[in-house]
């Protein structure tokens, strides 16, 4: 694939990813009445889910053939950079996993609980957005060098 069209996708798939992660957010602070979260644990339920499977998709085409293939074969100092990062991605499928399984698990009437995977929750998206902007450098730099003005 050429620097570009890697470029581009890896743009749009992130962007995607931000939408995502914005429509947690909104479901995070929205406020309940009394102590019914039922409807909103059943929205977080399902875009949490919708954050898995496109954040799946995003790390496997970085992965394999995306931009972390790029930056070794182009900038080979910053390897272990990328070999950190894709350590990372191991980290968020992990952490994704168990905050999907509490949910799955939650009942709408532990709402202790529910406001515990909440933060959780918050801290996920926190982390996945350093990440995103480190991942966004890290290419930028690459294509700054790729395109010879390094």
């Amino acid at each position: 694939m050429n620097p570009e069209d890697i470029a581009q996708q890896t743009k749009l798939e992130s962007r995607l990813l931000r939408t995502i992660m914005e429509g947690i957010r909104q479901a995070l602070v929205w406020e309940t009445r009394g102590a019914d979260i039922g409807r909103k644990l059943t929205t977080l339920r399902f875009i949490t889910q919708s954050l898995q499977r496109h954040l799946e998709h995003l790390l496997t085409l970085e992965e394999f053939d995306g931009y972390m293939d790029f930056v070794v074969k182009t900038c080979p100092r910053l390897a272990k950079t990328v070999d950190v990062l894709r350590q990372d991605h191991d980290g968020f499928r992990k952490s994704l996993r168990r905050i999907v399984h509490r949910l799955e698990r939650a009942s709408p009437a532990d709402s202790g609980n529910f406001v515990d995977i909440c933060a959780d929750m918050d801290e996920f998206l926190d982390k996945l957005q350093e990440h995103d902007r480190t991942e966004t450098k890290l290419l930028q730099e690459a294509m700054s060098v790729e395109g010879g003005e390094g």
